[in-house]
């Protein structure tokens, strides 16, 4: 039957014979899954699929993407921007950990009697860990973000409690365009400080706030240029010069709820303009500063908790004014600076700490800070000697002649580098420290006054080689401390202070610091 039907259409003459029937165009593949930034190939041979037009050659620095439909649409292709992101994490940390005798049976103590002491005996051990995400999403745009938190001692070891005293130091967000560098958090904003006394002596702010900075100038062969920066921020103390929440009667059922009385941070705004200049564009040069402060704390009302009174607290401020300048080598650490501050009002009180005296107006207008503040270190292949002082004058906002909170104090302490071979060396470390206080001396006529003098001895392995502050550094430390009747006096007749003139510290420590924001 098939030959008959098929010898049937050979006799038939062409135009009797159906049509054939339309051709179907082959069917598209489905696009098959793809990471977005993953490169396609650039094969140019012709497509598979009738009737689509050959891909052209990807052109270098760009991405592309097919885009495939189905129907009689061909193949098109998308020219995409290159993926530009880059981003990682960064850990980093500053820590020291110290066990000390006092060869008496005790721990060590520390021995300073002025504000900023040798850090050699009364550092005490302390830490951060500070986790980091730094951004890169083009060669203008970046981000950071840095959280860091801090140990406080005394370790449990000390305590036999398990519970640690943990702070929050860094937890803020920042963001880079082209230039211009801006964050927000909690940030520890601060510039240089002087190593041997663990202080910064010009800007260190803790708050809560945030900032704008950046280069606005820079000479063509790179060897001057100047950086703005402006910061605000807030801090408030769970102290009764500040907060206050007192309990009430419960609006709904039985008990009392507590209700905030008092709430006034201290708003603190800073301003800072640094201009470098390197002769020659080296890597040795100058830097100075000019830095200044304004600091508001607003009125409110606090209730005697002894009389159930209210009493009214008013309003606060303060300004400070200081410069920096600097000179560094480039060269193996070696450079020298000089720090000069003056503050009023508030300003003259760490934000960190409350006043204890005022005026018979309840404000410390009249209160004043002066200081002098040198520091520096000189460096070669085989020692150092690193060094420090200051001069600082404080007067609160008291009318009185006398006080405690009217001194005058200072420090000055040396401490020479020995470097054996790359990993291992001596450091010897001698100090003075007093302080001239406004209250009359119990023992004789003048100003009580409080000095002591410090001599240690510091043998210590550097893994990372040698160097004045290269870390970590692992040590043994002995240091004898030599305190005056004037220091003595300083401490309840019941606490051994009060008679011995002459403390020990010997033990062994570590300090260390590497990828920190904080101490770059």
């Amino acid at each position: 039957m098939f030959a008959a039907a098929t010898a049937l259409a050979m006799a038939l003459p062409a135009s009797a014979q159906p049509p054939p029937p339309a051709a179907q165009p082959a069917p598209t593949p489905e696009a098959a899954p793809r990471p977005p930034d993953a490169p396609l190939s650039s094969d140019t041979s012709a497509p598979s699929v009738p009737g689509a037009a050959v891909q052209p050659a990807r052109e270098p620095g760009k991405v592309e993407a097919t885009e495939v439909t189905k129907g009689q649409d061909a193949l098109r292709t998308v020219q995409e921007a290159p993926q530009a992101h880059e981003g990682h994490f960064e850990f980093g940390s500053y820590g020291r950990v110290y066990a000390a005798s006092d060869l008496r049976g005790g721990l060590g103590r520390g021995t300073n009697v002025v504000a900023f002491g040798p850090r050699i005996v009364d550092e005490g051990s302390y830490a951060e860990l500070e986790l980091r995400r730094e951004d890169k999403f083009s060669d203008k745009v970046k981000s950071r973000i840095v959280a860091t938190v801090a140990l406080f001692p005394p370790f449990f070891h000390f305590s036999g409690k398990p519970e640690q005293a943990i702070g929050v130091r860094n937890l803020y967000a920042q963001g880079t365009y082209d230039k211009a560098t801006i964050w927000a958090g909690s940030r520890m904003y601060r510039g240089d400080d002087i190593y041997l006394l663990n202080w910064w002596p010009l800007d260190n702010q803790n708050t809560v706030g945030g900032g704008v900075g950046g280069p606005v100038y820079r000479s063509n062969d790179g060897s001057q240029e100047t950086i703005l920066q402006g910061h605000v921020g807030q801090q408030r103390l769970d102290n009764p010069y500040q907060f206050q929440q007192i309990p009430v009667v419960a609006p709904i059922g039985f008990g009392t709820v507590d209700v905030t009385k008092l709430d006034r941070p201290r708003t603190i705004e800073t301003f800072k303009a640094t201009h470098f200049v390197r002769p020659g564009g080296g890597p040795g040069g100058f830097k100075a500063i000019l830095y200044g402060e304004l600091h508001q704390l607003a009125a409110g009302v606090f209730r005697d908790p002894l009389t159930n009174v209210d009493r009214g607290l008013p309003n606060d401020s303060g300004w400070m004014l200081g410069s920096q300048l600097t000179y560094f080598t480039g060269k193996r650490d070696t450079f020298g600076s000089l720090v000069m501050r003056h503050s009023r009002g508030i300003a003259a009180y760490d934000p960190l700490a409350v006043p204890i005296t005022f005026a018979l107006d309840r404000t410390v207008s009249g209160a004043s800070e002066t200081q002098v503040a040198a520091s520096g270190n000189f460096e070669t292949d085989d020692f150092s000697v690193m060094a420090a002082g200051y001069v600082r004058f404080f007067r609160d906002g008291s009318p009185g002649d006398t006080s405690t909170q009217k001194y005058d104090e200072g420090a000055i302490v040396a401490r020479p580098n020995v470097f054996f071979g790359e990993y291992f060396g001596l450091s010897v470390e001698g100090s003075y420290q007093q302080r001239r206080i406004a209250i009359q001396n119990p023992n004789g006529d003048g100003p009580l006054t409080a000095s002591v003098f410090k001599a240690g001895v510091i043998p210590y392995f550097s893994p990372s080689g040698r160097g004045s502050f290269k870390r970590p550094q692992i040590r043994l430390i002995y240091v004898a401390s030599f305190r005056d009747s004037g220091t003595r006096g300083l401490y309840p007749v019941e606490d051994v202070f009060a008679r011995r003139s002459v403390e020990h510290f010997a033990g062994v420590g570590a300090e260390w610091w590497f990828n920190s924001s904080s101490y770059p």
